[in-house]
């Protein structure tokens, strides 16, 4: 199974520094291209890659921007069914970096560690190939590099994407 998706910020996702008493607002574009093996029917092991720009806002305060890159391994159970719509689970996780660049100029950078889980559907126009959409949580630690502090994100989204199948999902 080889695809890519798209996630989209409905406005549940947050992000506080410790201590901090102003939450960060986020709008972002992600591009998450992935491969995966059948071990047996139904359940896909794999890999994917993610690319992020992302614009910020904490507070009052200027803007800044986000470059983020993560890659990690992803395991995936199809639930058995006889229709064209079949649903999954989802667990993943992984490492990363990011670049955060101010108005000013200034660059931080950070170690990402991220884990997620979610639940969708793939909803199959032909044999191999399948629209998906999927909820999941995310969960995401990031440590700066220069400066030693931390903080976490975490958020439900909600993705989009498609998937080419190379063997069938459905067989018994």
């Amino acid at each position: 199974m080889v695809g890519a998706s798209s996630n989209l910020d409905f406005g549940f996702l947050s992000e506080k520094d410790e201590g901090a008493t102003d939450a960060t607002k986020m709008i972002f574009i992600d591009i998450n291209p992935r491969a995966a093996y059948f071990l047996k029917n139904r359940i896909a092991v794999g890999g994917d890659l993610e690319y992020y720009l992302s614009r910020s806002k904490v507070g009052e305060s200027d803007p800044y921007s986000s470059t983020t890159f993560r890659i990690g391994p992803f395991a995936r159970y199809y639930y058995k069914t006889v229709a064209s719509v079949v649903p999954f689970a989802e667990l993943k996780g992984g490492l990363g970096s990011q670049v955060d660049k101010l108005t000013t100029g200034e660059k931080f950078k950070h170690r990402i560690i991220y884990v997620g889980a979610g639940v969708g559907a793939s909803f199959f126009l032909a044999d191999n190939f399948a629209l998906e959409g999927m909820l999941n949580y995310i969960f995401e630690n990031q440590k700066n590099k220069e400066m030693g502090g931390s903080h976490n994100t975490n958020g439900i989204m909600l993705n989009f994407g498609f998937s080419f199948y190379f063997n069938s999902l459905l067989q018994d």
